[in-house]
């Protein structure tokens, strides 16, 4: 146990740059395929951006992979694409970030939050079991840190009461559950773009499915929901009419040039946000007072987040250690405020406070360390050597 002083309490910070929780690694490879995008004939979307959805969905092993502008934009396309609407009900954590909600109330549905795991910290089933009513349309569970739900559990639950299963693997691209990738698993799944997570092209997203009328929706939905080729105009190439409400939920082809020169180096990302997750686990198991993250089951995950809980034997609460690892200089994240503590979803579907005991305990206590693949191992030292002087201090 290190006797240095923590900064928050007078002494000098562990290190004298800000370490991120999150970030993205670019190489020349990247720069050049963004480059010869923008010298192509295309500069929206394009070739490249059909090139990267085959990628996607060859790496997913689904017949469909849609891109979108962000995460956020996808998990709305999606759940136009599978027909929410007034009068469903969406079951959904409240452990995640909003844009999970926004599925449902997007498409002017229901967000139906049910209580959280305590030790995965992803949606419970047998909480969800009794939120299940008869303008139940569907669950999505979402793959927090990048650990998967209890997907087989999920799966039985839609079968049984005819549901659909929208997957949040916003955080999850690149794992596995029993050797089948993530996002495989019916009826459709949604990846995130963002810097932080696993690949990124900047912003934007990706619907993935197996399902056709799903996928032909999610394009169409994509481009303002325009038929290029409407019957009875065949000598009228310039004839192009919208049957519906769409969107422009484009992406370029030069984030998705971006993209084909990550997924390239999606297995040197995956392997070293494990080889950050073992040594984390292996320096702070034997702290008091944090707990690491949990042991998957069936499951080979790429982890976007490192989260721990600070307990009471930690010797200070999490806002304390979070301002302290702040004042060494480790910018820590806390994922997340729980959706019912919003204004938002309180003023517009009741929620309070005390309604999901179980993900309000999560919350209280934790914290997300930084976690990326461009984090050197001194870089993660720091953090350890900036937790070990924060305990330190506590426990003389």
């Amino acid at each position: 146990m290190t006797e240095e002083v923590p900064a928050h309490y007078g002494g000098d910070p562990v290190r004298e740059a800000v370490l991120g929780y999150g970030g993205q690694s670019i190489t020349e490879r990247e720069k050049e395929a963004v480059l010869e995008a923008l010298e192509g004939d295309y500069i929206t979307r394009g070739p490249t951006v059909d090139e990267f959805e085959e990628r996607v969905a060859d790496l997913v092993g689904v017949e469909h992979a849609i891109a979108t502008t962000s995460g956020t934009t996808a998990l709305h396309l999606a759940g136009e694409a599978v027909s929410f609407g007034p009068g469903d009900e969406v079951i959904t954590t409240p452990l995640t970030f909003a844009a999970t909600a926004y599925t449902a109330t997007y498409c002017d549905a229901k967000p139906v939050f049910a209580d959280v795991n305590r030790d995965t910290r992803t949606l419970d089933p047998d909480s969800v079991r009794n939120k299940i009513t008869d303008d139940t349309a569907a669950i999505i569970p979402m793959h927090y840190g990048g650990h998967p739900a209890d997907i087989e559990e999920f799966l039985s639950i839609a079968d049984e009461h005819d549901l659909t299963v929208l997957w949040d693997a916003c955080h999850a691209i690149g794992g596995t559950w029993r050797s089948e990738p993530i996002g495989a698993q019916r009826d459709l799944a949604v990846f995130s773009f963002h810097p932080v997570k696993t690949i990124t092209t900047g912003e934007g997203g990706m619907i993935v499915t197996d399902n056709d009328a799903i996928a032909e929706k999610a394009r169409r939905l994509r481009s303002f929901d325009m038929n290029r080729n409407p019957e009875g105009h065949e000598d009228e190439p310039w004839y192009q009419v919208v049957e519906g409400e769409g969107y422009n939920y484009n992406v370029t082809d030069f984030q998705a040039a971006l993209g084909l020169a990550q997924l390239e180096r999606i297995e040197e990302f995956s392997e070293r946000r494990k080889e950050l997750v073992t040594r984390y686990d292996e320096a702070l198991a034997d702290f008091d007072g944090i707990r690491i993250p949990p042991e998957p089951e069936d499951a080979d995950p790429t982890c976007h987040l490192y989260a721990v809980e600070i307990g009471e034997e930690f010797g200070c609460d999490r806002g304390e250690f979070v301002r302290a690892m702040h004042d060494e200089n480790i910018s820590v994240q806390v994922h997340y405020v729980p959706l019912h503590y919003h204004p938002y979803f309180q003023k517009e579907f009741g929620y309070e406070r005390g309604d999901f005991p179980v993900a309000e305990q999560c919350y209280n206590r934790l914290v997300s360390l930084p976690l990326f693949p461009a984090m050197s191992n001194t870089d993660q030292e720091d953090v350890i050597e900036a937790i070990d002087r924060i305990h330190g201090y506590h426990s003389e």
